[in-house]
């Protein structure tokens, strides 16, 4: 890898932190602005550098992945939300994840990730 595509992976996943920064601070409840600042600005940036790198097509897999991923914190989040006030949040926070693996790992499955 090339100190040009080092510098700019740097510069387009720091616009990207502030970006998502800037959307989580907006929001409320403001401990939501970690999570709008790191996994998403992420995501993009090193989707932006695969497509730089390698090309449009090699992005898919990557793409693929993060869409899958995002629906597995989706249903852990869902299942979190109902389990953790009913249960002790060790067994829910446990439960939750295993809603995770089994959302992500059956979309894995069917798509063929």
């Amino acid at each position: 890898m090339s100190i040009a595509l080092i510098g700019l992976k740097a510069l387009v996943g720091g616009c990207a932190v502030v970006g998502f920064s800037l959307i989580g601070q907006a929001g409320h409840p403001k401990r939501f602005a970690g999570l709008f600042s790191a996994a998403p600005s992420v995501a993009l940036a090193s989707l932006a550098m695969t497509v730089v790198a390698k090309g449009p097509r090699a992005t898919l897999p990557y793409a693929q992945g993060m869409l899958i991923g995002s629906a597995g914190m989706v249903a852990y989040s869902l299942v979190s939300l109902l389990l953790i006030n009913r249960l002790h949040a060790l067994v829910g926070s446990i439960l939750a994840w295993l809603a995770w693996f089994a959302v992500a790992g059956g979309l894995y499955l069917v798509v063929g990730g």
